[in-house]
């Protein structure tokens, strides 16, 4: 009961929320919105479906129904994407223009409280707007072609896809104290972030037949639950990035360690949910049902480890001494902490071998890789701490990779022999050269010796910055003295 009680004081029973939509409700734009909302999908539709009449054939109405289907989805993603942000991106910004935030956040409301009830009346305001849009949606029921199931999905695609834009407003109201600001910066991040939804959508509703088994066979399937779907995998990601982006909001609001723990066990959560994901794409690649080749995806798989280890090895500051010292205490502000899974996430290939009971060898890969994983991150911290103090932590991290590893690997694809000693700098054109299609015994030579000047000279540098940060911390220490 008390359970419940606290669900409803984040969420229907959120007095921002009433607030919101007592205020949101009596004004004319909500309505103006759902109004063009309607005609531009009604024009649409009338240009649309005199056309689909042509050809009195059942099987090729049938078609046509879920062709316009389909565009009816096309329409109200790209309007969700334009009109959703704006329902958030002056919300938390203008409190503080007005002066109000503090007095808000003074009162019995929590930050938490205050976000999910401006993110709730923007959650209610894309229900509206997809609710009104049903009506002609479901002229697809009287030609054929679209099951409620597949409608249903599609519709909560939708509401995902616009709570995402809404999130994206959100968080940029948060991080800026100006209104206009904040509508520029959530316009640009959605706008960036719309060039992923062409080749979603490619792989989400193209007809692939029978060689799809990798991404689903099931293009527009939502009784198909446990199958590895396009659709599945992004019900997953959508629903973590909307409550990342919740979660930063609220402490961009107001800074707790209660809310870096939460954006933590979040990751921990997606990356459990990916881990699956890849422990499917290796057993289908495996079972000899896919096309999809195990090695690249051994690649990937270390380089998502390499990529975000950085992220959560760049130390959090707060503004408060006591809330540091709570998340200090917690394992996520720890570094060995997300070492340790990062190591054993890079173990996950080796497991499924042994758990298929298939003999691959990419052993020398493997071990190259949680080298690298181990030395790199120290590197960076002797380098930031002795020579760019003042930077963060990520910034050098994810620049060494840029120089040191992103444009080397680039020498992988050149067949140049004068390039072939450089790519001892990049661990993955190592791995590039120990995953090659040649087989015989001079190739293999030179990619054992490629791999022991890869270890060699990032153990070199690793001393190397070992020893200039402790010239320099002894410097320091002398001129204090």
């Amino acid at each position: 009961m008390k359970l419940l009680h606290s669900l409803a004081g984040w969420s229907w029973n959120n007095p921002v929320t009433l607030k919101e939509l007592r205020i949101g409700l009596r004004e004319r734009r909500i309505f103006i919105l759902q109004v063009v909302y309607l005609c531009f999908l009604l024009l649409v539709s009338l240009v649309y479906l005199p056309s689909m009449f042509t050809d009195p054939n059942s099987e090729q109405l049938a078609e046509r129904g879920k062709e316009f289907f389909f565009l009816l989805f096309g329409l109200q993603l790209m309007l969700l994407l334009v009109t959703a942000p704006a329902l958030t991106c002056g919300s938390l910004s203008s409190e503080r223009e007005r002066h109000s935030l503090d007095m808000v956040l003074a009162s019995r409301i929590t930050s938490g409280q205050l976000v999910a009830g401006k993110l709730g009346f923007a959650a209610y305001c894309l229900i509206l707007l997809l609710a009104s849009a049903l009506p002609l949606a479901s002229i697809c029921f009287f030609l054929g072609g679209i099951t409620l199931s597949e409608a249903l999905s599609c519709y909560f695609e939708l509401f995902l896809f616009g709570m995402l834009a809404a999130s994206v407003g959100l968080f940029s109201s948060a991080r800026e104290s100006r209104s206009n600001y904040a509508t520029v910066q959530s316009y640009l991040l959605v706008l960036l972030s719309s060039f992923l939804i062409f080749p979603y959508t490619i792989l989400r509703f193209a007809d692939r037949g029978n060689n799809s088994i990798s991404v689903g066979p099931y293009p527009w399937t939502f009784n198909q639950v446990w199958e590895l779907t396009v659709y599945h995998f992004f019900v997953g990601i959508a629903l973590y990035l909307i409550s990342f982006l919740f979660v930063k909001a609220r402490h961009r609001v107001r800074p707790e360690a209660r809310n870096l723990n939460a954006m933590a066990g979040l990751f921990l959560l997606l990356y459990l949910f990916c881990m699956a994901w890849v422990a499917g794409l290796y057993s289908l690649a495996y079972s000899g049902s896919s096309s999809l080749n195990e090695d690249p995806l051994a690649i990937m798989l270390y380089l998502a480890h390499i990529s975000f280890l950085g992220f959560f090895l760049n130390p959090s500051n707060l503004d408060s001494r006591m809330e540091q010292k709570r998340f200090r205490a917690s394992p996520f502000s720890r570094p060995v902490f997300w070492l340790g899974l990062c190591v054993l996430g890079c173990l996950v290939p080796l497991a499924m071998l042994q758990s298929l009971k298939i003999s691959h060898d990419f052993t020398e890969s493997l071990t190259f890789a949680l080298f690298f994983l181990c030395v790199y991150p120290l590197s960076v911290w002797f380098f930031q701490r002795a020579l760019l103090p003042r930077w963060q932590y990520a910034w050098v991290y994810y620049l060494g990779l840029v120089l040191l590893q992103f444009f080397p690997a680039l020498g992988s694809f050149s067949t140049h022999s004068s390039t072939w000693r450089m790519l001892f700098v990049s661990p993955f054109s190592a791995l590039f050269a120990l995953g090659g299609a040649l087989n015989n015994q001079e190739s293999y030579a030179e990619r054992e010796e490629t791999l022991v000047l890869a270890i060699g000279f990032h153990l070199a540098l690793m001393l190397m910055l070992g020893a200039v940060y402790r010239w320099r911390s002894r410097r320091r220490l002398k001129k204090v003295a």
